[in-house]
């Protein structure tokens, strides 16, 4: 089974960013892309600080992420949110961002290869040359750009700026804000897979650390619950479903927005999205690393699952895998997992 390859690093706790994201998976796609080419003028630009527009990449990605009270978003591969430009036009496509405005909303640049997309149609994306020669990325028409205010994965700072900047919903369209929903009174989690912070933190991904006599500081969730790496995947990549899902639960991430660290280094967190679960379902990275939860850990502080086939191991605070033996066997758990 193969999954999705990137993840997106947790770089700062995004405070004001409202985002939940939820489709966060990457994969390689081959396309062929629509060319057009658009005039462009100077507009009156935003008043924000002028920064260095990045350097284009050597492949554009676009993927999608859900933003709360706005929807489904737009994001470029390190999970910055995209935009539209409302001055700027589709049909033909062109883009009327130069100069300053370019320097606070960056064009996402074409590179040599094609775009590559996840939970984007391969038929939206384009791209139209701009007045200095260059080729930027479009969708459904509309060029892209990011906002220099945006510093961390997830912000949306950009949204509504002056009336005419708009994070690009996966249409090509600008996602608007959606009318609020009453507030749900918090549902106790059970500690699995979703909502494994436990009544008032259910439906968040709670990390935290405690010492365990027999293997030191490891790491578990809201609840207590230990977590697991496996010897079999990779980083970014996990090798466990089917009948291995089954009895190695995936530990959920429910998004940067609803993330809470206590004893793990932030920046050593981020996920990938699953496909052999729901639409948007995602799974917590350590330093690169799948976690897991094992089945027949029945209350917290259980380490049941602790050198399982010499291939599942409990994690320190750093996502590394700690080795000391404490009785793990194989659980009852035979057929390679």
């Amino acid at each position: 089974m193969r999954f999705p390859r990137w993840a997106i690093p947790a770089a700062a706790a995004l405070t004001a960013s409202g985002v939940l994201l939820t489709a966060c998976g990457q994969e390689t796609a081959g396309k062929k892309q629509n060319t057009s080419a658009g005039s462009a003028q100077q507009v009156q630009q935003p008043q924000v600080p002028a920064n260095e527009p990045a350097a284009p990449a050597e492949t554009a990605s676009l993927e999608v992420a859900s933003v709360n009270k706005i929807g489904k978003v737009v994001t470029d591969g390190e999970g910055r949110t995209l935009y539209r430009f409302d001055k700027d036009t589709a049909r033909p496509p062109a883009s009327t961002c130069v100069e300053a405005c370019a320097q606070a909303w960056p064009p996402v640049m074409a590179g040599q290869q094609a775009v590559q997309v996840k939970g984007v149609d391969e038929s939206l994306v384009g791209k139209v040359k701009r007045a200095d020669g260059t080729w930027q990325v479009t969708l459904g028409g509309w060029p892209l750009y990011r906002y220099a205010k945006d510093q961390s994965p997830g912000d949306v700072k950009g949204q509504a700026v002056q009336g005419t900047w708009y994070a690009a919903a996966p249409t090509g369209k600008k996602a608007v804000a959606k009318e609020a929903q009453p507030s749900q009174p918090p549902q106790q989690g059970n500690g699995g897979g979703n909502g494994n912070g436990g009544g008032g933190w259910a439906g968040w991904t709670t990390i935290k650390v405690r010492m365990d006599q027999k293997l030191g500081m490891i790491v578990t969730d809201g609840k207590g619950r230990t977590m697991y790496r496996f010897d079999k995947d990779k980083p970014k990549v996990s090798n466990c479903s089917g009948d291995c899902r089954a009895k190695w639960p995936i530990v959920t991430f429910n998004g940067f927005k609803k993330l809470k660290v206590s004893g793990v280094d932030r920046s050593l967190i981020s996920f990938i999205e699953r496909s052999d679960g729901k639409p948007g379902e995602c799974q917590l990275l350590i330093n690169g690393w799948p976690m897991y939860y094992f089945a027949k850990d029945a209350k917290a502080g259980d380490t049941k699952g602790q050198a399982v086939q010499n291939v599942w191991w409990v994690v320190s605070p750093e996502g590394k895998k700690i080795t000391t033996k404490a009785g793990g066997g194989d659980g009852g758990y035979g057929g390679g997992y």
